[in-house]
């Protein structure tokens, strides 16, 4: 049941073994959910509640091919290419191509490996599973105060290592303007290590605007988790800051936050998440003058119900204050969530259901 459980949880498919001699995947995952949520802005100016299905709820909804080579000496040749579907409505944002991620990498089984291409952020990679819904579920998870909207980078040169307990991280997106070599250029590294029940991770952050004016936004997080029984307990923090123009965008803060999965039985899982936001600095919205804001703060909760190695149904909430949820107003909308103006708090749940194939 264990095996079942966590087969069923991970965001993505083992890939090839290193002793098969070549090996192409078709995989993805489709995931839709309904979601009702309170204190939306209408287009009046006033409050209401919203009623919607959305695409990618536990999970984003993708499909994507992968392969692997064996090379010989320990050596293997790898791509993936992968894009996002929506299921709500049957379209592909990749515009025909592969959002998600499109490299192409040589990997050694001792000294790690190098891809090119579209790919995550280090920082991304080493927090994946320090969250409490362990692997940034796109609802009630402020993952866009951990990861940032740039948590995929074109251009990415990227080292990784694998090496017992210890994973490795490292990072840089070319900018590709002739003269500047820092304009639309991002970098980064990281790295977890588990000992026993126990595990930390430590990334940083930093990506630059483009010229005429070249702006950053660096951020720096660390994580722990403790594994004892069938309770996973996590706590982390990170500091960001920059110097972007953006209307409404937070550009100086320190996000917290604390959760724990418990595996009920072994087909069900509860998980609760709370987030905190301490903002020092934010850009004002569009026609307003600027103001300090009140720190916004969140609590999550998820039911994950196991069917089968590849299907699970999901029920999931979260209440909000002092902001849209997930801090989706202060981090690009990147979820359209809003908060109604003259309130104060809303509130979300949502029933789905994922498929991995």
């Amino acid at each position: 049941m264990r095996k079942k459980w966590f087969a069923a949880c991970g965001l993505g498919i083992a890939s090839a073994s290193a002793n098969a001699q070549s090996n192409v995947t078709l995989y993805g995952i489709a995931d839709i959910y309904t979601e009702f949520l309170t204190n939306q802005a209408t287009s009046g100016n006033g409050a209401g509640h919203l009623i919607r299905m959305a695409s990618g709820g536990k999970s984003g909804s993708r499909w994507g091919v992968r392969g692997v080579e064996a090379l010989g000496d320990g050596w293997q040749a790898e791509f993936r290419l992968e894009s996002t579907v929506n299921l709500n409505n049957g379209t592909a944002l990749g515009a025909g191509g592969f959002d998600r991620q499109g490299w192409v990498g040589l990997h050694h089984e001792q000294w790690g490996g190098v891809r090119l291409g579209r790919q995550y952020t280090s920082l991304f990679d080493v927090l994946e599973h320090f969250g409490p819904t362990d692997g940034y579920s796109t609802i009630y998870e402020p993952d866009g105060a951990i990861v940032g909207p740039s948590f995929r980078e074109n251009n990415v040169a990227k080292y990784y290592a694998d090496i017992g307990g210890l994973s490795v991280r490292a990072h840089y997106s070319f900018g590709g303007t002739a003269g500047a070599f820092s304009s639309g250029a991002a970098w980064g590294a990281g790295f977890n290590y588990t000992f026993g029940f126990v595990s930390v991770a430590a990334a940083f952050d930093d990506v630059n605007g483009t010229l005429p004016n070249v702006t950053h936004f660096r951020r720096y997080a660390t994580a722990v988790m403790a594994t004892p029984g069938r309770a996973t307990l996590m706590a982390g923090f990170e500091h960001a800051n920059g110097n972007v123009t953006t209307s409404g965008v937070v550009r100086r803060f320190d996000f917290y936050w604390v959760g724990a999965r418990y595996q009920v039985t072994p087909v069900l899982q509860a998980v609760g998440g709370f987030y905190y936001e301490d903002i020092a600095a934010q850009n004002p919205a569009q026609g307003q003058t600027g103001t300090q804001p009140t720190n916004p703060k969140q609590v999550g909760f998820q039911l994950n119900y196991v069917l089968s190695k590849t299907t699970m149904v999901y029920l999931t909430g979260g209440y909000v204050w002092h902001a849209a949820l997930d801090f989706d107003n202060d981090n690009y909308h990147i979820l359209n969530y809003s908060l109604a103006a003259g309130r104060s708090n809303s509130a979300g749940v949502a029933l789905g259901m994922r498929k991995l194939f």
